[in-house]
């Protein structure tokens, strides 16, 4: 009978030890869920926020990657992390990985280039005759946003200069002499604002260069000007910005900051060289993105 209870003491003991062994007290890991990440497109160093359920509230639990690129979390809780596109970050899926699982933001994400923002000194637009002298006539000067250089190009320029008119590369012949072909989509609309707070193209109706009229009016005070003839001076008019549709359907904004060469702040307009502009512009360069914010 002892050797029974012993033998069944023992057999009772190995069973709860073996057991105990077996009870493994690790919390089985979470598996967390992602349903959105806002923006889905921006330039390196914009935050971007991924908004899910049960993330790691740790930023080094986490990691996550742009196109491949590792990205710096600021942030985390249950809910949503906070990060920042990666210099180098290519378009594509954007993956998160924690506690073991490896998830792709349910949308991809576009990389887009830096806006680009300049100013262009000394364009010289001359032209030949008007003021009783003649026939107005001569070659337009063009520009193009995507080098940000004038051009001799027949076809990748956006807009054009000659005296005090503007063409865009866009819609029809005016009927003006040694006009340029129009060969892309470009159009043109004047933004009653100053230069900093044109945000953005959208909400702007463009039209483009037809038959008798430019895009941008022509002559003082129609326009992007004013001539005083007093003085013989012509000069922005404040608060006129352009903005214009590329060619190829990007977008731009300027601001002509002076008609004359080396742009002096006070010109004189008997003696100061004309018809070389001076102007300010963003150049957004991504397709489909209406941006202008500098």
């Amino acid at each position: 009978m002892k050797t029974t209870l012993k033998l069944f003491t023992l057999l009772f003991m190995v069973t709860a030890f073996i057991g105990c062994n077996n009870d493994d007290d690790t919390p089985v890991p979470t598996e967390f869920n992602v349903t959105s990440i806002m923006p889905t497109s921006a330039t390196p160093g914009t935050e971007v926020t991924i908004s899910g359920t049960d993330f790691p509230t740790n930023p080094a639990d986490i990691s996550i990657s742009f196109g491949g690129v590792a990205a710096t979390i600021t942030s985390a809780t249950s809910t949503q992390i906070l990060t920042t596109v990666p210099a180098g970050a290519t378009s594509g899926e954007v993956s998160i990985v924690a506690n073991g699982f490896t998830k792709t933001a349910p949308q991809s994400f576009s990389v887009l280039e830096e806006l680009e923002v300049a100013t262009f000194s000394n364009l010289f637009a001359p032209q030949n005759g008007g003021f009783g002298q003649g026939e107005i006539s001569g070659p337009f000067t063009k520009f193009s946003f995507e080098t940000g250089d004038v051009t001799d190009s027949d076809t990748d320029w956006d807009i054009a200069f000659r005296a005090t008119t503007i063409a865009v590369n866009g819609g029809a012949v005016t009927g003006t002499n040694d006009e340029p072909e129009r060969n892309g989509n470009a159009g043109a609309a004047i933004a009653d604002n100053t230069f900093d707070d044109v945000l953005s193209a959208d909400g702007l109706t463009f039209a483009q260069d037809g038959t008798g009229a430019f895009a941008i009016p022509t002559g003082s005070d129609n326009g992007w000007y004013n001539y005083n003839f007093m003085t013989n001076v012509v000069s922005a008019i404040p608060g006129k910005i352009l903005v214009f549709r590329t060619r190829d359907g990007k977008y731009a904004k300027v601001e002509v900051l002076s008609y004359y060469e080396d742009a002096p702040a006070n010109p004189d307009g008997f003696a100061a060289a004309p018809r070389y502009y001076t102007f300010s512009y963003v150049y957004n360069p991504n397709d489909g993105e209406t941006s202008l914010a500098n």
